[in-house]
């Protein structure tokens, strides 16, 4: 990731407002995201902060301070967020089958071309009554699919 940071402080100055510069820097600094799932099948990123290379007072900002933090928690949410979306089991799965899913595991897979894929591997667990049901709505779903085209 790279950055540009600045802070300023507004201060009163002979009656007028003015505003100081307290602290400036770029930085590049390497975020390892380890995908992993909870015990209640939720998808979770565990960050974990590799090299920093920043200018002076920003360094050290981001290596010991509450800005590292920051910087940690709004990248590790961007990334979790957008990849919820693609593990809703609600999107994904039939009706039948969501209340008995879980996931596994999960893993980041290079795609190729700048692309970062997400892999999850999960487990459904039906009885041979709800797997008939299941069959039986999945052919409905494809023969509507199949007549509409």
């Amino acid at each position: 990731m790279q950055l540009h940071y600045e802070r300023h402080a507004c201060i009163k100055l002979m009656g007028k407002q003015e505003s100081k510069r307290l602290v400036a820097g770029n930085a590049q600094v390497q975020i390892k995201l380890t995908p992993q799932i909870t015990g209640q099948s939720q998808l979770q990123l565990v960050p974990e902060i590799g090299d920093i290379q920043a200018d002076g007072s920003l360094g050290e900002l981001l290596r010991a301070g509450p800005l590292g933090n920051l910087v940690r928690e709004k990248v590790r949410s961007a990334i979790l967020n957008a990849m919820q979306k693609g593990t809703n089991m609600h999107a994904t799965l039939p009706p039948i089958a969501q209340e008995f899913a879980s996931l596994q595991n999960a893993a980041f897979h290079d795609a190729g071309e700048s692309r970062l894929l997400v892999i999850l591997d999960g487990e459904v667990h039906l009885t041979a009554e709800q797997f008939k049901t299941l069959r039986d709505q999945i052919r409905d779903q494809l023969k509507e699919h199949l007549a509409q085209h």
